[in-house]
Formats: structure tokens, sequence, C-alpha cells
């Protein structure tokens, strides 16, 4: 299956929450989802494949660098930016995993 495909699913799993979390401004809160993904999301996947640190480790660093993207371009309160920034990545790595073991 092609990375993009894994991006794509990825975007599936973490926008809606975007727009649970950002419903005042939903259209910018999207981008912003977008961009922070199409950053974190290739590096995320240089890392697994040509360094040896721990996908657990990548992806705490992910959640952690949303986080601040989200408080950063979102004006919201850190609370908020953690608890999305981590459910998202959560459950998409949860979805990737079970993904992987049935494919």
């Amino acid at each position: 299956m092609s990375p993009w495909i894994w991006f794509l699913l990825t975007l599936l799993i973490e926008l809606p929450l975007v727009l649970i979390f950002f419903r005042d401004e939903p259209r910018y809160a999207l981008l912003i989802g977008f961009l922070l993904n199409l950053f974190t999301w290739p590096l995320l996947h240089i890392l697994i494949f040509y360094s040896d640190i721990d996908i657990g480790i990548l992806e705490f660093a992910v959640a952690v660098t949303e986080t601040i993207g989200y408080y950063i371009m979102l004006n919201c309160t850190w609370k908020k930016a953690i608890v999305l920034a981590f459910l998202a990545n959560m459950l998409s790595y949860g979805a990737g995993l079970l993904l992987n073991k049935f494919l």
C-alpha cells in the first residue's frame, strides 16, 4: 500500500477531531491540522525507517510538536492543545497498528 494512503487515513482520523475541538473556526483549524500533519507525518516516517529511535518516542515527539503547533497557531489553552494532539495521535497510531495487523 502506498505510504500516502496511510497519510490520507491519518488525516481522516485526526482532522475530524480538530473540527470537534475548534468548531468556531473550522476552516482555519482544518488548515492548521493539515499543515501540522504534513510536517510531522513524513518526518516521523523518515525517522522510523532511517533511525533506531523507538516508535513510541517518535509518536510522543509528534504529539508534542503538534501540541505546540495547535497552541501557537490556534491560540488555545495548553490543555486543549495537549488533549487534541495526544488523542488524535493515539487514535491514528492505534488504527495503524490494527490495519497493519489485519492487512
